[in-house]
């Protein structure tokens, strides 16, 4: 296994002014940012287009952003393996080289088959394959500062997403969707695949270093305290599905929102634009969320922080059904970031402190996979209700109603103890 191997030896390592994982930390969140043409809300984008291009009903694009975002989520607990087997160097580079092949292929969509393909593979190897090598390689070579060092990795891709939807929805407005897909793979292909080999490393140890920058030989926190838990042994902890049922819920609910939210806010009075500043503005929430989550993690029970952003997810859907005045609108934007902003922070710092690094990306994979499955769920869910209902209220009540339950059940789950 990795850990046991010898001392590796590395110019950069070596040479490195100051511990050597946030020059893996760079190599880490300029890869998570790479996601966003993986994620909702770029795809949400390009929706409009394809509905007026290709002839299709909302439902039905809905429908295969479902199909493909499932699909793609099957294989995330295999790419979980793989990240544990083959370093997170070696994953990550070989993820965003297919990446970029795939974003570039997407330019050339001519049908709704081919619109399904599309979902499979940028949802597969963005949001998820690239997202999860991203976050579990921080978690490697942080441990006492991991929420820490999460939260200002999701700051910058807080403030990224700031300037890039902006950015993307005037490009696609400018140039066509198809030639904005061309830009997107052709900067993953430039600029990530190559840093990632360039910087990024597989685990301290592998350099006779520790977490956080410590030398010795000596066992991290993480093995001293409550040891590594395969994915079967944690799959035997009611805290796993409790807390697994929350960021599911997070995840379908938060998509749904992203994927329709030029439809939410003009079915509520508003335009197009003020949904994209207010997503805009929402991503400043989730950076100062995401500061805060990263903050909390280090220090309270995971149950609380799960109940707390299901709190906040619970007053975003409520607000949602009553958004017409302009304050309602900054009350959504400031609940949806945070509960937003809290899931991701969670999810790249408390598996690994439950359950240790050994196994983290199979757990991890395992979880993406039911998060993505989730993210399949939600988008289908709004247009089903907007195009039966006439609106999103159904399905939002629904959400809420959710959350209670879940959040009693998250602060109610039992930290996990190893049988003596």
């Amino acid at each position: 296994m990795r850990q046991t191997q010898p001392v590796q030896k590395s110019w950069l390592v070596q040479r490195s002014p100051f511990f050597y994982g946030w020059f893996v930390w760079i190599a880490a969140a300029v890869g998570l940012s790479a996601t966003a043409p993986g994620q909702s809300f770029s795809i949400s984008l390009f929706i409009d287009h394809y509905i007026a291009d290709f002839g299709l009903s909302r439902t039905t694009v809905s429908g295969l952003y479902g199909l493909g975002t499932f699909i793609a989520a099957l294989g995330l607990t295999w790419v979980g393996r793989q990240i544990d087997r083959r370093g997170n160097r070696r994953a990550g580079t070989v993820i965003a080289i297919l990446f970029a092949a795939v974003l570039l292929a997407c330019s050339l969509i001519m049908s709704p088959f081919t619109i399904l393909i599309s979902f499979v593979a940028i949802r597969g190897l963005g949001q998820g394959s690239l997202g999860l090598n991203s976050s579990t390689v921080i978690a490697e070579w942080f441990q006492a500062r991991r929420g820490f060092v999460m939260g200002i990795t999701l700051v910058c891709f807080a403030l990224f997403q700031r300037l890039y939807l902006p950015w993307l929805q005037g490009y696609i407005d400018a140039h066509g969707w198809r030639q904005a897909w061309i830009v997107l793979g052709a900067g993953v292909g430039l600029i990530v695949a190559p840093l990632t080999w360039l910087l990024m490393r597989d685990r301290p140890e592998d350099f006779g270093l520790q977490p956080d920058g410590k030398t010795g030989d000596s066992q991290s926190a993480d093995l001293r305290s409550n040891g590594d838990w395969s994915l079967g042994e944690a799959m035997h902890t009611p805290i796993f599905w409790a807390f697994m049922s929350g960021r599911v819920l997070c995840s379908a609910w938060g998509t749904g929102l992203i994927f329709h939210q030029i439809s939410l806010f003009e079915n509520a009075g508003h335009t197009a634009r003020l949904a994209a500043e207010t997503y805009g503005y929402a991503a400043l929430v989730m950076a100062g969320s995401t500061l805060l989550t990263g903050w909390l993690v280090d220090r309270l029970r995971p149950n609380v922080v799960m109940a707390m952003q299901l709190t906040a997810f619970l007053l975003a859907n409520g607000v949602a059904t009553a958004m017409s005045a302009d304050g309602l609108v900054i009350a959504y934007a400031l609940a949806f970031g945070f509960f937003m902003g809290m899931g991701s922070v969670f999810d790249g710092t408390v598996w690994a402190n439950l359950y240790g690094r050994m196994h983290q990306a199979t757990i991890r994979g395992f979880v993406t996979t039911a998060l993505v499955a989730g993210t399949s769920i939600g988008p289908i869910a709004f247009g089903l209700a907007y195009d039966n209902l006439g609106s999103y209220n159904a399905v939002l009540w629904l959400g809420a109603a959710l959350a209670v339950g879940v959040g009693l059940a998250s602060l109610t789950a039992p930290h996990p103890r190893r049988a003596v």
